[in-house]
């Protein structure tokens, strides 16, 4: 997963390409004493901050008490804020003031 993420933040940037992200709430996660998955945790979401700094105009939503599956723990978050991305792309909504945050909703 560590060599994935690599990759991707290898790949750009992407100039002023709007970029949305989508994370798992981390209060959600499993409690856990396991070193290993505490970096897997840890590195997962340091990748989802770098995949943001790809853009100047990206924006990374952590969904509230959602676990890995946002699109089903957290689909009404979903339903509002992708239409939304894409009228914003189209300009037919006014672009977000916040790019480059990292909020939870």
């Amino acid at each position: 997963m560590e060599q994935s993420g690599l990759e991707t933040v290898h790949s750009g940037p992407y100039g002023d390409l709007p970029i949305l992200i989508f994370s798992h709430d981390p209060a959600k996660s499993m409690p856990t004493e396991d070193a290993a998955q505490k970096k897997v945790d840890a590195v997962w979401s340091q990748m989802q901050e770098d995949i943001k700094k790809l853009s100047t105009r990206s924006r990374r939503i952590i969904a509230k008490n959602s676990g890995h599956y946002v699109q089903t723990d957290r689909a009404d978050l979903i339903d509002k804020e992708v239409p939304l991305f894409i009228e914003q792309i189209r300009g037919t909504a006014p672009a977000p003031t916040n790019y480059g945050s990292t909020v939870t909703e």
